[in-house]
């Protein structure tokens, strides 16, 4: 027995391996990609709910978090870092890590895969995006209602197009998705973005499009107009001098100081969201007295706004704050039930409408396009899915409700198991049933309390809710989190942009 005690520490078992210790043979052999090293470890384990990750994995969760290459593993700079923290810490090469990144990546595949078994109904987003070699991509994500009336969303699959944007293109690699993840006969809407070339096309899922991808294409349009665009492109250019001329940027500090004005960040819009535009000329507005100082010494006069030019910016200003308004009836963060769209629009169009009143010519371009796009507010094909919202079914007229339940009627009613008189009753008495409050969460409420109020009713709700109003999380919806992500994840190495934008959004944040 002492023998074998002797010896014992010479065999090199998948547990005792542990990076906090110096490198072994084994280790040196993953470091040099060798094809005969040792399989990785179990990675993660159980703890009370939570993983517990070896720093192995912690650090690929680190890199697939926040979009960086597996290749900063090899950096100069960031080994520097790690030894200064802990020299003896031993940091994986790329090649081991390439090897962790798909283990990762299968055993939570799998995880989802099981996950999605046991699921009805399924709404799939899709987002057409370009990486910096403007090789196009398609993002498919689905989202789903579990048993606690919470909203889950995931990534399923991010492909490469190899430059068929085609919507027979676009359709076979969709429907390929939902083929290898077994849910074609669950996915009952697909809602898109960056996708125009879908309109029209006939598909066997409702079909609908993004609504920040719709909002964003409207102000995109009217600030087209010949003379927006060209004192917006001068306030752009404002904005450009005075934050890459470090000596200009030190100046305006310097007399904002001495003149006890209001320091705030200068910020470059994005020009595919339309509210970064009110994040840069708000504070251009408030600044440009003193900017113009800053100008004149430069003796950059080509950048001076004319009375005409800070008239129209404040009247874009006027008309992009009702927006901004409107659309903070979104929770803000992730995703959020389409059926909040109609109400959004209404509070936009009458915000809209106040200020075309007070002769702002840029209000009212945005209304006109607005009213064009929707229509009605309370005819919208939207509004039978804010009807079921306890939360925002008041929002809408009695003639508006009365059709809403009319269309469920139809729709209910071709099942055998549903009364039509028991379906109108249970409808009326929705109809009178109080509002929720906004911060209440309709899926959750239809789950347990509608189910029992209205049970006729429960499962069809819970459908309709759970269709998405936007293709990606609102946080990149209007703002210029989304040029960020974009950034970033254009920079991932397309052998492995799937495997890290997949568990990007699928590997919990909690470590």
């Amino acid at each position: 027995m002492s023998a074998n005690r002797k010896h014992q520490p010479k065999r090199v078992s998948n547990m005792q391996r542990n990076l906090r210790q110096p490198m072994r043979r084994d280790q040196i052999r993953e470091r040099r990609g060798n094809k005969h090293a040792l399989p990785l470890k179990k990675e993660f384990k159980k703890a009370g709910g939570r993983e517990i990750l070896t720093i192995k994995t912690q650090l690929l969760k680190m890199i697939v978090c926040n979009l960086q290459p597996l290749g900063i593993t090899e950096d100069a700079n960031f080994l520097d870092f790690a030894k200064a923290l802990k020299p003896a810490q031993q940091i994986p090469t790329k090649s081991v890590m390439q090897s962790l990144l798909l283990k990762v990546y299968k055993e939570k595949e799998k995880e989802l895969q099981s996950t999605l078994t046991s699921v009805e109904d399924i709404v799939l987003t899709c987002e057409l995006w370009s990486s910096r070699s403007e090789d196009s991509y398609l993002t498919v994500r689905c989202h789903f209602v579990d048993n606690l009336g919470s909203l889950k969303s995931y990534i399923l699959k991010t492909t490469g197009l190899f430059g068929d944007e085609s919507p027979a293109n676009i359709l076979n690699q969709l429907s390929a998705i939902m083929e290898t993840w077994h849910v074609t006969e669950k996915v009952h809407t697909v809602v898109t973005a960056g996708m125009p070339q879908l309109k029209g096309s006939k598909t066997r899922w409702t079909h609908i499009p993004c609504f920040s991808d719709i909002l964003n294409a409207i102000f995109k349009d009217v600030m087209n107009n010949n003379e927006l665009s060209s004192v917006l492109n001068k306030c752009c250019n404002i904005i450009r001098f005075l934050k890459y001329d470090s000596e200009a940027e030190k100046e305006l500090r310097e007399l904002q100081g001495k003149l006890h004005k209001k320091q705030t960040e200068l910020i470059m819009c994005s020009r595919d969201r339309c509210l970064t535009w009110l994040d840069m000329l708000q504070p251009l507005d408030e600044q440009y007295s003193v900017m113009m100082i800053v100008i004149n010494e430069r003796g950059k006069t080509d950048l001076i706004l004319n009375e005409s030019d800070k008239k129209n910016i404040k009247n874009v200003i006027s008309a992009l704050e009702p927006l901004k308004e409107a659309t903070s009836m979104f929770k803000g963060k992730g995703f959020e039930t389409i059926s909040v769209v109609v109400p959004v629009i209404s509070k936009l169009m009458d915000a809209l409408g106040e200020e075309a009143k007070r002769k702002n010519h840029v209000a009212k371009i945005l209304l006109s396009k607005c009213q064009l796009e929707f229509g009605n507010v309370n005819e919208h094909k939207l509004a039978t899915v804010t009807f079921l919202d306890p939360r925002y079914k008041n929002h809408l007229r009695d003639n508006a409700k009365n059709l809403a339940i009319k269309k469920i009627m139809m729709e209910l009613s071709a099942s055998k198991e549903n009364s039509a008189d028991k379906l109108k009753v249970q409808l009326d008495k929705y109809k009178a049933y109080k509002p929720n409050a906004q911060e209440s969460n309709p899926l959750a409420w239809w789950r347990y309390t509608g189910k029992e109020e209205f049970s006729l009713l429960s499962k069809h709700a819970v459908k309709r809710l759970g269709v998405v109003s936007t293709a990606v999380p609102l946080e990149k919806a209007f703002s210029r989190a989304g040029d960020q992500f974009c950034n970033l994840r254009s920079s991932i190495e397309p052998e492995n942009l799937n495997m890290v934008l997949f568990l990007n959004s699928n590997w919990s944040t909690q470590s």
